[in-house]
Formats: structure tokens, C-alpha cells, sequence
């Protein structure tokens, strides 16, 4: 069962990093308006998908997801707090480029903690998987 359900999860994270890809590769070749569009769009969806994770984790009867939640909000909290500091920092530049220049800044390291939360994602997903190949193995033991 392990298996089925990180399979779906990595399918979805193909098709997020895909749009990624797609949605930069766009964004570099637009102007002005449309980047501001596209800004407020995918600031929306941002909002969105972090308040139906965290209502699923919240409303889950897991006790696992309900400590997750706890754990999602302070993360939330933190990452509002840190962005918002960031900003400030980076409109505190007298020049347009040093702001563009801080922002790039940001997000490279973005997708550098993006790189390592997938790879955290790999480690665990591994160490569920041989759980439950252990489980099976344990299961199997007993009924013979």
C-alpha cells in the first residue's frame, strides 16, 4: 500500500516541478503586466494549497497528522515571518538592481531548501517503504 500512495505523490511532484519549470521559462519572456498577474495568481494558489494541507492535516484522525499539523503551523509561521523580514531587507536597497539582485538571492536558495526537502522526502519515503517490507516479512513469519 506504501508504494501506491508515494507513487501518486511522486506523480503530483512531476507535474508541480514540471509547471515550475514551465511557469519560469514563461515568466523570463514576459512583461511587466503579466509577471504582476502571474505573481498574484500563484500567490492565491500558494494561500490556497497551504490552508487545504493544513486543514487536512487538522482534520485527519491520525494522531501522526494531527502532531503534524502543530509542526505545520509554526513552519508556516516561520516562513511568513522570515519572507516578510526578507523583503523589508531587500526594499531597504536605494537601487532597483540591488533589490532584484537580493530577490534573485532568495530565490536561488528557494529552490536550494525545495532540493533538499525532496531529497528528505526520498530518505523518508525509503525508510516507510522498508517498514513496511518489514511489516509484510513479520506478517508473513506469523501466519506460517
Amino acid at each position: 500500500m506504501a508504494h501506491e500512495i508515494l507513487s501518486v505523490k511522486l506523480c503530483q511532484l512531476d507535474d508541480e516541478l514540471g509547471m515550475l519549470h514551465s511557469r519560469i521559462r514563461l515568466g523570463e519572456n514576459a512583461g511587466h503586466e503579466q509577471l504582476s498577474r502571474e505573481i498574484r495568481q500563484l500567490s492565491q494558489e500558494c494561500s490556497e494549497a497551504a490552508l487545504t494541507l493544513g486543514d487536512r492535516l487538522r482534520l485527519s484522525k491520525s494522531e501522526y497528522a494531527s502532531a503534524l499539523y502543530t509542526y505545520y503551523e509554526k513552519i508556516q509561521e516561520l516562513i511568513r515571518e522570515g519572507c516578510g523580514r526578507l523583503q523589508a531587507l531587500a526594499a531597504q536597497q536605494p537601487e532597483e538592481c540591488a533589490q532584484a539582485e537580493a530577490k534573485l538571492l532568495l530565490a536561488e536558495y528557494a529552490l536550494d531548501f525545495a532540493h533538499q526537502a525532496a531529497a528528505r522526502a526520498l530518505l523518508i519515503s525509503l525508510e516507510a517503504i522498508d517498514s513496511q517490507l518489514l511489516c509484510n516479512e513479520k506478517q508473513e513469519r506469523s501466519s506460517e
